[in-house]
């Protein structure tokens, strides 16, 4: 992965850059991204040593702090405060329950240990999913919908969509979030339904 290092920050106190995202500067947000990626995505590989997983929680990270930059009040670093939301991030996906497979001499077929949730959690689920797809479906650009094809369904990495699709990273960066800001948006419950 290419990784720019435009770590110098362009802007002159950190409360000035949140003001003017929570004002609704895109331009703004974009300068905070590309400052701090770089640095979230080191973070993440170090600790998870898998490039995929790495990207999926840098954008996750990005995602958490476009939600609770309102929250952010100032008494650290904004760099401290995004730091505290990536560990977090990381240590979640340590923390996923992992399906528990039963051994092949107890029953000679490979199941899932535990209980199925309960019925109606699962029509909930089910309804959420669809509202999802129809986002993906109808929200999305033709474009949008081929990267999220290849990043989500084929775990390709971002340098090799970015190839196959003859765009720059950053492109196909910019372009996540997009997509996963217009799903989350159109989508109420679906964050605590793929954190559970």
């Amino acid at each position: 992965m290419t990784v720019r290092h435009t770590e110098t920050k362009q802007w002159s106190s950190d409360r000035e850059l949140v003001d003017e995202i929570l004002g609704g500067s895109l331009e703004h947000f974009e300068l905070l991204y590309e400052a701090y990626f770089p640095r979230v995505y080191r973070f993440a590989m170090k600790r998870l040593r898998d490039a995929a997983e790495a990207e999926d929680v840098t954008q996750d990270v990005f995602m958490t702090v476009l939600k609770a930059l309102p929250s952010y009040q100032g008494q650290s670093a904004l760099l401290v405060w995004i730091f505290g939301i990536t560990r977090n991030t990381v240590n979640r996906r340590f923390r996923k329950k992992r399906p528990l497979l039963a051994p092949l001499e107890e029953g000679g077929a490979l199941d899932v240990a535990g209980s199925e949730a309960p019925a109606d959690e699962r029509v909930e689920a089910r309804r959420i999913l669809t509202r999802a797809e129809q986002v993906i479906e109808n929200d999305l650009t033709p474009l949008q919908r081929r990267i999220f094809h290849l990043k989500h369904l084929r775990r390709q990495s971002i340098r090799s969509i970015a190839e196959a699709l003859g765009k720059s990273e950053d492109a196909i960066k910019a372009n996540l979030y997009r997509m996963r800001r217009s799903i989350a948006d159109g989508t109420p419950g679906l964050d605590p339904l793929l954190r559970g």
